[in-house]
């Protein structure tokens, strides 16, 4: 089969199982749990990886792993594919901060805030744990960047950035990656729609501007991926990039859109700056390899 074959019939399937788990739930009434809600939503990112690895054992015998980029050699990339979340997540808190009238609030004081209004006889329990701060930064840019990374890894990014990436890396670095954004904007529009995920105010507008949110973000995990040479790095960057959402959004005062954390306005204009850089390194090793010798 050919690559625009392979693409369509990936493409179909990754959106088919996503977007049937999310309606069918909906229609199940799911939504109305946050518990089940947030199982559905779990559940609906393996489509594209199911769909990855259908194809995959159908068309590419004797690359299988190759073509889903699952190659466990780490290079300096994969560290930065760690800390480049860290800077866009705590630079929207600061962008957010400067730009409107909500204040910072510590990670120890939000998350109590949180439990005061989920869960107020927990509030004591945490309240008395020593270093919370700490304890808080270390949970999520350890042990939750860790777990998210093995989940997305194996959800969505073994799709997007794994075995898309493979069939569309020869259309090269800008249309790819700028199409697969597109894509997978998209493909969030039921969770988004009907569950209200990140934009739970703004459904409407919320499908459109995660398009734009992940135009913008698709070209950085592409170059962490192409440099890292592994779907891990970007696996890393964007279990870390969900491990400190959340946290985002409590860190403004639990602030609603448009400031909602890194979704909202300071978190857009963090990932301008960092498709600017992503500009300026794709240039720059452009010129390297076009440099006469």
């Amino acid at each position: 089969m050919s690559t625009t074959g392979k693409s369509i019939l990936f493409l179909v399937l990754a959106f088919t199982v996503t977007w049937a788990i999310v309606i069918l739930s909906w229609s199940l009434g799911l939504h109305e749990n946050p518990q089940t809600a947030g199982y559905t939503l779990a559940a609906s990112m393996f489509g594209p990886s199911i769909a990855a690895l259908v194809c995959v054992f159908a068309f590419e015998k004797g690359r299988r792993s190759e073509a889903l980029g699952l190659r466990f050699k780490p290079n300096w990339w994969w560290l930065l594919a760690w800390l480049a979340p860290i800077a866009i997540a705590f630079g929207s808190v600061g962008l957010t901060v400067a730009l409107s009238e909500h204040d910072y609030v510590g990670p120890a004081e939000a998350v109590i805030a949180m439990l005061e209004a989920t869960a107020p006889q927990a509030v004591e329990q945490v309240r008395a744990l020593p270093a919370l701060d700490i304890i808080i930064m270390a949970q999520a840019l350890l042990l939750g960047a860790v777990v998210n990374t093995v989940v997305l890894t194996f959800s969505e990014e073994l799709g997007w950035r794994g075995y898309l990436y493979d069939l569309w890396r020869g259309m090269g670095f800008w249309r790819a990656s700028l199409l697969t954004g597109v894509i997978w904007g998209i493909w969030h529009a039921p969770m988004i729609y009907l569950y209200g995920h990140n934009y739970p105010d703004n459904r409407v507008l919320g499908v459109g501007l995660f398009v734009i949110f992940c135009i913008l973000l698709s070209p950085i995990i592409t170059l962490l991926r192409e440099r890292g040479k592994s779907v891990w790095a970007a696996g890393i960057f964007h279990g870390t990039f969900n491990a400190l959402g959340g946290l985002t959004v409590l860190m403004v005062g639990n602030a609603a859109f448009p400031w909602n954390g890194a979704v909202g306005i300071g978190g857009f204009a963090m990932l301008a700056i960092g498709f600017l850089v992503t500009v300026l390194v794709q240039r720059g090793r452009e010129r390297a390899v076009t440099a006469p010798a």
